[in-house]
């Protein structure tokens, strides 16, 4: 199983800084008498440089580390 990067998010933080999401998508591949398969798996949300954030809702994300809710302000990918 491997991470397939499908987008990010931008958004100001509730400690008004600006930050970056990225959105990755889990992604197995299965080998068949057709070829390969690839299967999309769950999605999951990163800082730009590291760190897991959680979705709270389609436009606020909250980053585990710090409690910093992140309201989006653009969108870029599938979420």
């Amino acid at each position: 199983m491997a991470d397939k990067y499908v987008g990010k998010i931008v958004g100001v933080g509730t400690d008004n800084v600006s930050y970056v999401i990225n959105i990755y998508e889990d992604e197995t591949v299965e080998r068949s008498p057709n070829g390969m398969i690839r299967h999309a798996g769950l999605k999951h949300f990163e800082m730009q440089f590291g760190g897991a954030v959680h979705k709270i809702s389609e436009t606020e994300y909250e980053i585990a580390a710090t409690g910093v809710r992140v309201t989006v302000q653009e969108q870029e990918g599938d979420s």
